[in-house]
């Protein structure tokens, strides 16, 4: 564990939206209380902010995904600030703004496993809570962290008693597919995906899965990760992950100066662990820009599925975001 990270201080679960329900109701957010998310951000997030009763205020963010005019909000009892990708949120204007008001800061860090901010802090470490969702950076069936940086709340949530599930098809068999790939050098993961969208869209009409309107309302019970998760969390080589994700970023940067894309973050900033490669671009060159990372064996996926209520009147820099995934 990280120096920044005080072990005792963290709780595991299943899935960041569970940490995030855990992490409102240790800040004493309940029924009719204000939550500042921004309006870029997946309807999970959401559930988790109706299951303690709260309402969602949305907040806007400009094209480099800073907040704006934040400093107008007054009524709220909880800000949440979001490391997109990995890369790290500037958090003076929340931190301000929430200490003005007497409110709980959350980092939502889902993106940021492993990465740090220019002044080598872990992102997640930053803000009276941290989200991690480790699941989303390892190929693991489940796994999220609860990082409680408050050391003003003494009574701590006992950690549940991890499951012992097996970790489930998929990821065991992308696990194996990823082993023989690397042996063989044939693409098999990305020709297995592409099987799968094949065979959704013949299903549903849709290649890619999206969440229902009711998926914002959908109550989040908390649960706990399997066992066979934190034990390939504990096992990871941290050094090697971030070296491998660093220079994967490398790499699709330079294959898509070549494309017309605009990326979102104009440099790799020290320290930063990136979740993926973002940048904006309508539906057809984003196709394009997949034709040619394919090669590095990842993906290009559109992010994220926005609440309904922000759909109709989001900006474009809102529909335009595509990430080349680095799972």
């Amino acid at each position: 564990m990280n120096k920044d990270i005080d072990e005792s201080r963290v709780r595991y679960y299943a899935l960041a939206r569970q940490a995030l329900v855990q992490a409102l109701l240790l800040a004493r957010v309940g029924y009719g209380d204000n939550v500042l998310v921004p309006a870029l951000i997946c309807k999970d997030v959401i559930a988790s902010i109706h299951t303690v009763g709260a309402t969602p205020i949305f907040y806007e963010v400009d094209e480099k995904l800073a907040p704006l005019d934040f400093a107008k909000f007054q009524n709220f009892e909880a800000a949440i600030a979001v490391n997109y990708f990995g890369f790290p949120q500037d958090l003076t204007i929340f931190k301000q703004q929430c200490e003005l008001v007497g409110a709980s800061l959350i980092e939502d860090n889902a993106h940021g496993y492993l990465s740090e901010d220019s002044s080598n802090r872990r992102l997640g470490t930053r803000a009276h809570f941290g989200i991690i969702s480790i699941r989303k950076t390892l190929r693991i069936a489940d796994g999220a962290q609860l990082l409680i940086n408050d050391n003003s709340i003494k009574s701590l949530p006992a950690q549940l008693t991890f499951t012992q599930l097996s970790p489930g098809l998929r990821p065991t068999l992308q696990r194996l597919l990823l082993r023989i790939q690397q042996t063989i050098r044939l693409p098999l993961l990305d020709w297995t995906r592409s099987l799968v969208r094949i065979g959704r869209k013949l299903v549903t009409g849709r290649a890619l899965p999206v969440s229902p309107s009711s998926a914002e309302y959908e109550e989040i019970i908390l649960s706990a990760p399997r066992e066979s998760s934190i034990k390939q969390i504990r096992r990871l080589d941290e050094h090697a992950e971030v070296g491998r994700r660093r220079a994967l970023y490398i790499d699709v940067e330079s294959v898509l100066s070549k494309c017309e894309v605009s990326p979102i973050f104009s440099s790799l900033p020290h320290g930063c662990v990136p979740y993926g490669y973002p940048f904006y671009a309508s539906t057809r060159n984003a196709k394009s820009a997949e034709a040619l990372v394919k090669h590095l064996g990842v993906e290009v996926i559109h992010w994220p599925d926005l609440p309904e209520s922000v759909i109709e009147i989001a900006p474009n820099h809102y529909k335009d975001v595509w990430l080349v995934n680095f799972l």
